[in-house]
């Protein structure tokens, strides 16, 4: 019996700990849904759900696993913003600004995130799918092992960008820049890359099978192993040293 008591003590605590843990500040919540600023503020694990928060100024503030679903979020500043395992679905950013931010784990499946800015954000395993990132900006963005299957992101920058081991299925990347990015083992599978530039792009065992890589600049890729079984390569600008590299089922 002393042992059931001590295991259910145990339990207890360590629930009261993890809730204490996600708590957030009500007083900074108040003052977020007032006056639309919070900088800095700790909003971990608080409820946003379709809040109206349009420029709203949340630069450095800790949203870690806070749910954002469906939350208005246009020209918002998240310069910083700790958005670790946060809920982002639907929600729309459009022209927000995200550099620097924490968004490993987060889930921005169906977000609108239109001409934002994510520079320099760190976002391992991220869930980006069916959201749009027309004209984005994810220089240097940490993305390995993130999910883009149905997104678009045409004319999105990914410059220099780590999307290692990531997936694309179907994703639509028209004229996106992919110039230096790390796309290793990326699963590419049907992703329409029409008039992308891969330029000095990293595809070292990349799937690209039925890929649609017509009119696309791949100048000095690394294509060792990558498949490109029934991709579309027409006008594609390429060395024949690098597609000699390339493996082909």
């Amino acid at each position: 019996m002393l042992k059931i008591k001590l295991m259910w003590t145990s339990l207890a605590l360590a629930l009261c700990t993890v809730h204490a843990a996600l708590a957030f500040n009500q007083a900074d919540v108040d003052r977020l849904l007032a006056d639309r600023s919070c900088p800095g503020g700790d909003l971990k694990g608080a409820i946003l759900r379709n809040e109206d928060l349009t420029e709203a100024n949340l630069d450095g503030a800790d949203l870690s696993y806070a749910n954002l679903n469906g939350a208005v979020l246009e020209k918002a500043s998240l310069k910083g913003a700790n958005l670790k395992k946060a809920n982002l679905r639907k929600a729309y950013l459009v022209r927000a600004n995200l550099d620097n931010a924490n968004l490993e784990n987060a889930n921005l499946s169906y977000a609108i995130l239109n001409r934002s800015s994510l520079i320099g954000i760190h976002g391992y395993r991220s869930n980006f799918s069916h959201a749009f990132l027309t004209f984005a900006n994810l220089y240097t963005a940490d993305l390995r092992e993130s999910n883009f299957d149905y997104a678009n992101t045409s004319m999105a920058n990914f410059y220099s960008a780590n999307l290692a081991r990531s997936w694309f299925f179907t994703t639509e990347m028209r004229s996106a820049n992919f110039t230096s990015a790390n796309l290793y083992d990326a699963r590419m599978r049907s992703a329409k890359l029409t008039g992308a530039t891969l330029r000095n792009a990293n595809l070292t065992s990349a799937t690209l099978e039925a890929a649609d890589l017509s009119k696309a600049e791949m100048t000095n890729a690394n294509l060792d192993d990558a498949n490109l079984d029934g991709a579309n390569l027409e006008d594609a600008q390429f060395t024949s040293s690098e597609m000699a590299r390339a493996y082909k089922k």
